[in-house]
């Protein structure tokens, strides 16, 4: 019976390595990593609502300051609050674009990377079933696109 185990073992792993399809796996693009390294602040957040017709909804700006310390495979947030997060990160490349994947609490989340050179880059995400304010009561959109420019201190 062990011996039937341990030869499973082998078998399983080897399947577990074949059945992602080349095209869905993301690589590791570590180009990125050493324009990423040391801090970075916000310079602007912009998010765009969007219907499922693809049509502007509401559109806003957040000016406040968040700060990201990246010290791979770490970030370490601190926001306007001065509240601080840590969770781990990592860059990769998927279909030709460039996306930063952070790790927190059990979550992954994806962005993409629309721009980085050694003194600023911008993410931008999608997020589905997005709220807004307008007024005194909270608008739903089918989604939107958040888009944040960062500085390099």
């Amino acid at each position: 019976m062990f011996m039937k185990k341990l030869f499973l073992l082998p078998v399983l792993l080897f399947l577990l390595l074949t059945s992602c399809k080349e095209e869905d796996a993301p690589t590791p693009y570590d180009a990125n990593q050493v324009q990423l390294e040391g801090s970075w602040n916000t310079v602007n957040q912009e998010f765009k609502f969007y219907s499922a017709s693809g049509q502007l909804m509401h559109a806003e700006t957040d000016e406040k300051e968040t700060s990201f310390h990246f010290d791979a495979p770490e970030v370490t947030t601190t926001y306007n609050t001065g509240t601080r997060t840590t969770c781990t990160y990592t860059s990769f490349q998927k279909n030709g674009k460039d996306y930063l994947q952070f790790y927190h609490n059990g979550r992954l989340q994806d962005f993409e990377i629309t721009s980085l050179t050694g003194s600023a880059m911008s993410w931008q995400v999608r997020l589905e079933k997005a709220q807004y304010g307008a007024g005194l009561t909270l608008k739903e959109s089918d989604h939107v696109i958040v888009t944040i420019g960062l500085s390099k201190r």
